[in-house]
């Protein structure tokens, strides 16, 4: 595993064309996404977009036979389309249909580079056990302190999650996707709510301005 951690030798495989034969990696992500349910998500969701555009082009070429893409038919793609070699367990029919040829090629040819900076993202997370989050900034241009609050979508309830942010300082905040958050000056005259839009792994930028 230790490769996915070393962006240097990753680089150097890639550039050298050099092939790499993996033992056991499969399990050790999978098995992991109890840990990493934010990294496990991002797969889980690339498994269902790619389920749809492949039937989708499957349907309009012949109809017939559509591929099974599960998460780990997403991550053999990945391993396979980053030059690593995989021999994948399959201990059941379903294992089988997921790990086979026709599916893992299906997916690999519609691998984006959107796909894989996200898959980027999500496998080394799982590989850790690590939680992933939506890295949110908030800058105050104002020519007086702010205060962060959390929106609580059940209840609307605004938490304090910040300090007061004196003008020209940042703050920032681990949180997920869809959260929303509002920013006050110190006497609550000016209101501002922000929605983050940044999926897990990713960061976004938010300015404090009348």
């Amino acid at each position: 595993w230790a490769i996915f951690h070393d962006p240097y030798l990753m680089n150097l495989l890639r550039d050298h064309n050099i092939f790499f034969q993996s033992y056991g990696v499969m399990f050790g992500i999978i098995q992991r996404r109890k840990s990493s349910p934010s990294a496990y998500h991002i797969l889980s969701s690339l498994s269902h977009e790619l389920t749809e555009t492949i039937h989708s082009a499957s349907n309009s070429e012949n109809g017939t036979n559509q591929p099974v893409i599960t998460e780990a038919t997403v991550l053999l793609a990945y391993l396979i389309h980053s030059n690593i070699g995989i021999i994948p367990r399959a201990a059941a029919t379903a294992h089988q249909q997921e790990n086979s040829p026709s599916s893992i090629k299906a997916v690999v040819e519609h691998l984006t580079s959107n796909h894989i900076e996200k898959l980027e993202r999500a496998i080394p997370a799982l590989m850790k056990g690590e939680q992933l989050h939506s890295s949110v900034s908030f800058m105050n241009t104002l020519e007086s302190a702010i205060l962060i609050h959390w929106l609580n979508p059940n209840t609307n309830e605004e938490v304090p999650v910040s300090n007061l942010i004196h003008p020209g300082k940042v703050e920032v905040q681990q949180t997920h996707p869809g959260h929303r958050f509002v920013a006050y000056d110190a006497e609550k005259k000016i209101r501002k709510e922000f929605l983050v839009e940044a999926g897990y792994g990713e960061e976004q930028f938010f300015q404090v301005e009348l």
